[in-house]
């Protein structure tokens, strides 16, 4: 005759068996998202490399640019003219005055 197992046995076997699947299971998604890339074929090839050249030209460009005050701003943003003689016409031709 066979001895009998007992069922705290079955569990420890069971378990240890759950924990396998689980485990083999964790092991292969982390290594699937880790080979998994998320950028297609055409995003690859339309991707270039940066050559970290600066031109000298836009240097250049930067160093002449045109800078802005704030009373430069309100100009350009409300219409208003520099003028001091056309002020009174430019902004009721503007419609603010209204």
């Amino acid at each position: 005759m066979k001895p009998k197992r007992t069922r705290s046995s079955y569990v420890l076997l069971v378990g240890l068996m759950s924990l396998l699947v689980v485990g083999s299971w964790l092991t292969y998604q982390v290594y699937a998202s880790l080979t998994k890339t998320q950028i297609t074929g055409k995003q690859q090839k339309a991707i270039n490399p940066l050559d970290g050249t600066i031109v000298t030209t836009d240097l250049d460009n930067l160093k002449g640019r045109r800078k802005f005050t704030s009373a430069d701003f309100s100009a350009i943003v409300l219409n208003i003219s520099v003028t001091p003689a056309a002020t009174g016409s430019a902004g009721a031709s503007a419609g603010l005055g209204q």
